[in-house]
């Protein structure tokens, strides 16, 4: 009986043993769970803010890169008004630089205009020759037409410059060492028309032509021209004794 009591010991230990590890693991168990239950919402709190520095931060870089776009577009905005600056002053600087080309000679030109012929004089009735225009008549007429704001001029299809140096004999001329061109002389001038008739009209100009004209029969005609056409300079525009200071 003793040996019954002591085996019926040994199991209600064993029963309460099995009883005290049973509850032990559900502890454990419930502990665990409820520690994950807190540590979850704290999780989501430093997720939420590391979502929130984020945000920050990349706001605070899409400031800085905003605010270096915003001075890049400054930046170009000024290299494009520079451009544009440059553009119009190169496009000036070109047309001024055909307008002088032109005034030199050295391009053809073409455009409204007034022509002159000067004649030798007409044979007497003798048969004596009469009295030939000579270079001083052309370089006269061409200085006049500068004057009146020709912009190019020709003489006999040959071009004038600046720097054209006249000589001759009665009845002919030669142009800067050009071959002699032979009376009648057309002078074409292209340029303002009105102006330049003003000027071949007004008889206190050319008074030496006009003189001969009247005393010995000199030919000098004028008239304007919807459109001339004149060629470049053919020869060197080199000053021969003229230096730069």
């Amino acid at each position: 009986m003793i040996a019954s009591l002591r085996t019926l010991d040994r199991r209600r230990v064993a029963s309460y043993s099995l009883i005290a590890l049973a509850a032990l693991l559900v502890g454990f168990g419930s502990a665990a769970q409820l520690r994950s239950q807190l540590v979850t919402p704290y999780n989501r709190v430093e997720r939420n803010r590391a979502l929130v520095r984020s945000v920050q931060d990349l706001e605070r870089t899409n400031g800085v890169e905003r605010g270096r776009i915003a001075a890049l577009r400054r930046e170009i905005a000024g290299l494009e008004g520079d451009a544009a600056r440059r553009s119009d002053q190169t496009a000036e600087l070109a047309r001024e630089i055909a307008n002088l080309r032109a005034h030199a000679g050295i391009t053809p030109l073409k455009g409204p205009g007034v022509t002159v012929e000067i004649g030798n004089g007409r044979p007497s009735p003798d048969g004596q020759i009469g009295y030939l225009a000579t270079y001083q008549d052309v370089q006269d007429v061409v200085n006049l037409l500068f004057t009146g704001g020709a912009e190019g001029i020709a003489v006999n299809g040959r071009r004038i410059t600046p720097l054209s140096a006249y000589r001759g004999r009665a009845g002919t001329v030669e142009i800067d060492d050009g071959p002699p061109l032979m009376a009648p002389f057309r002078i074409a001038a292209v340029g303002n028309q009105g102006q330049m008739e003003q000027l071949l009209s007004d008889v206190g100009n050319l008074g030496d032509l006009h003189h001969r004209q009247r005393e010995f029969g000199v030919q000098l005609s004028f008239g304007r021209s919807p459109e001339l056409r004149l060629p470049a300079y053919d020869g060197s525009l080199q000053a021969a004794n003229a230096q730069p200071l």
